[in-house]
C-alpha cells in the first residue's frame, strides 16, 4: 500500500499485514458468501425461478389513480386496491417518502393526498389530516415542484397561473444553439415535449369537485411563491422564469 507524507516530513510506512489476520478475513469472507448463496437458494421457487416485486415510491400508484379518473376508467375495485396500497406507505408523521427509510417528501405527499381524495377519502379522515399537516410543515403546495403543479392544473385542481409555461416552440431551437432539446437526456425529452404540447393545449380534464386541493396551500395569499424571482442573477430558476414569461411580454399580434 502506498504511503503519503507532507513536505518536510518522513513518510510513514503502512503497517505490515499479519498472516493470521489475513487468514481470518479470508475465512469470514468465505462464510459470508456461503450465507448469501444459501439465502438466495432458500428464496428459489420449486420450478427454478426467483420472484420479487418491482417497487418504486408511492407516486406510481398515486399517478395511476389520477390516470384512471382522467380516462373515465376508475373501476371502484381497482381504485380501492390502489388507494389501500398508497395508505400503507404513509409514514408516522403523515407524509410519504421517495425511497425506503427516507423522510416525508413534499411532492410525493401532495400526490398521495390528491389520489386518496380522488379515491373517496374524506379530508377530515385522520390519515388526510396528518398528511395535510406535514404538507404545511414542508412548505405547502405553493413550494411543490413545477411538475406537481402542472399535473394538478391539467385537471383543474389548481390554476394555470401557478405553472411555468413550457413553449412547444422549444422544438424549433436548432441543435447548434447552446440550449436545445438535444442537450437534454432522452428521458427528459420524453417528458418535456409532451408537457410542452399539453401546456399549449391546456385540455379540460375535469375531475370530481371533491378533488380540489386548496387546503394544501400553507399561505393562500402566496400561491405563486414557487415562481418568485430568486436572489441570484444567474440561476436555472431565473432562466426558466424568463423563458416562461417571455411569450406574455410580446405584443398580442405576435403571440397569436
Amino acid at each position: 500500500m502506498a504511503s503519503f507524507a507532507r513536505v518536510g516530513e518522513q513518510p510513514v510506512a503502512a503497517p505490515a499485514a499479519v498472516p493470521g489476520q489475513e487468514q481470518n478475513w479470508a475465512e469470514r469472507l468465505e462464510k459470508a458468501i456461503e450465507r448469501g448463496a444459501n439465502h438466495l437458494l432458500s428464496l428459489q421457487a420449486e420450478e427454478g425461478y426467483w420472484q420479487g416485486e418491482l417497487e418504486a415510491d408511492s407516486t406510481l400508484e398515486s399517478d395511476y389513480i389520477y390516470y384512471l379518473h382522467v380516462l373515465g376508467k376508475a373501476d371502484p375495485e381497482r381504485i380501492a386496491k390502489l388507494a389501500n396500497y398508497v395508505r400503507q406507505g404513509q409514514l408516522p408523521d403523515g407524509g410519504w417518502s421517495i425511497y425506503p427509510g427516507g423522510p416525508s417528501e413534499l411532492n410525493a405527499t401532495c400526490k398521495a393526498y390528491f389520489a386518496l381524495k380522488l379515491a373517496g377519502d374524506s379530508p377530515y379522515a385522520p390519515n388526510l389530516v396528518r398528511a395535510r399537516e406535514i404538507v404545511h410543515r414542508l412548505g405547502g403546495l405553493e413550494h411543490s415542484n413545477s411538475y406537481v403543479r402542472f399535473y394538478l392544473a391539467l385537471v383543474g385542481a389548481v390554476s394555470w397561473d401557478l405553472v411555468p409555461s413550457i413553449p412547444p416552440e422549444l422544438l424549433l431551437i436548432p441543435s447548434w444553439f447552446i440550449f436545445n432539446i438535444y442537450e437534454m437526456s432522452s428521458w427528459t425529452r420524453g417528458i418535456v415535449i409532451p408537457m410542452a404540447i399539453l401546456s399549449a393545449l391546456r385540455p379540460d380534464w375535469k375531475l370530481p369537485e371533491r378533488a380540489h386541493v386548496d387546503e394544501l396551500f400553507k399561505d393562500p395569499e402566496r400561491k405563486t411563491a414557487a415562481l418568485d424571482w430568486s436572489g441570484q442573477i444567474l440561476s436555472w430558476k431565473r432562466g426558466c422564469s424568463t423563458i416562461s414569461n417571455a411569450p406574455t411580454a410580446l405584443p398580442p399580434s405576435i403571440r397569436q
